[in-house]
């Protein structure tokens, strides 16, 4: 929608405190590289709650997004070998749940947020079963305008090996342009972006000859309040 002009601005899950990272939203980034603007980055506090349909009896199996049930591991655990089974979204979990048959209605809880509920129906059976400290990182984008390099610059790289990649924190440095933040986790493929937040100053010119390449390409420009760097380090500082 944010493409077409639908849509002003996207706000997309990035990373979970939990060391989760959100690869779909990741990989739609990099595949929109060419027209997309990360205008910030904003972290907010995750609750997750486990909603039941009429008829429910028992806890045997919970349905979310593949990446919730990391989210509440502590929880999860206190249910022994309880099946988790992946839903498309949370919302959508919860409302194949209130059509589903009987049986499965009995022992099977969706989890998902009070929005969902409100939105949907449904009963909250246990609430807040999200781990301590339960933040998600969410990227503000729009589509890509002219904007003046402020002190931090984002840059998503899809380099397919790791040569690739360390030319590319070699050359910011060479610059004098350190590196912040790095979402690798030791994958080089073209298919999986790297996100890279370097510290910039308003070099834009400078900026602007380093990302030349076929696998760099400058996707936000923002001040170190709004950087991935400062989110991820509010995730140990509760005043953040």
């Amino acid at each position: 929608m944010v493409k077409s002009g639908e849509a002003d601005a996207a706000v997309l899950p990035f990373l979970n405190s939990n060391g989760v990272d959100v690869r779909p939203a990741q990989a739609a980034i990099a595949n929109a590289r060419d027209w997309i603007c990360v205008n910030g980055c904003h972290p907010h506090q995750v609750v997750h709650n486990v909603v039941v349909a009429e008829g429910f009896s028992s806890l045997k199996r919970v349905v979310s997004k593949e990446q919730v049930f990391p989210q509440c591991t502590t929880w999860l655990g206190q249910w022994g070998d309880i099946e988790k089974v992946p839903a498309s979204s949370t919302s959508a979990a919860l409302k194949d749940l209130l059509v589903a048959a009987k049986e499965e209605r009995q022992h099977t809880g969706a989890i998902c947020n009070e929005l969902a509920v409100s939105l949907y129906g449904g009963e909250i059976k246990w609430a807040g079963i999200q781990n301590p400290g339960n933040v998600t990182l969410f990227l503000v984008v729009s589509r890509q305008e002219p904007v003046a390099v402020e002190s931090e610059a984002l840059v998503c790289l899809t380099c397919p090996t790791e040569e690739c990649y360390q030319s590319a924190v070699n050359d910011f440095a060479l610059a004098g342009m350190p590196l912040k933040f790095t979402s690798l986790k030791g994958e080089f493929t073209a298919n999986l972006p790297c996100f890279l937040q370097f510290h910039v100053e308003g070099r834009a010119d400078d900026v602007a000859k380093l990302v030349g390449s076929a696998h760099r390409t400058l996707i936000g420009t923002f001040s170190e309040h709004d950087s991935l760097a400062s989110c991820v380090a509010g995730f140990f500082d509760d005043n953040y």
